[in-house]
């Protein structure tokens, strides 16, 4: 664990008493927010990875179907990627099906 010293102006003036120096041990940064967003994007990837196949024309023209729920960025554009996925369409065939489907065979 790191420490840190407060210089005060104070401790210059009052030189003449022994008093101890305040040091404030610092604790390390939790890393659970960003260990949650990466298994978040982990498990999306897993979801358009397993889902990147056409189950009725077999081809790999499938995109992903997103509700308007995504996040948006400083400057207000959303941003891609962001938003919950709730199915999946092909675009060669017009096959849809829900995102929670098990793999294509």
């Amino acid at each position: 664990m790191g420490t840190l010293r407060l210089f005060s102006p104070d401790a210059l003036v009052d030189q003449a008493d022994d008093s101890e120096v305040a040091i404030l041990p610092l604790r390390r940064p939790t890393l659970r927010s960003r260990s949650t967003d990466q298994l978040r994007i982990l498990n999306r990837a897993r979801m358009r990875f397993a889902n990147r196949i056409c189950p009725c024309c077999c081809r790999a023209t499938v995109a992903p179907v997103e509700l308007k729920d995504c996040e948006f960025d400083r400057c207000g554009r959303e941003i891609p990627g962001t938003g919950t996925v709730v199915g999946f369409s092909c675009e060669r065939c017009g096959h849809e099906w829900p995102a929670h489907r098990p793999e294509a065979v």
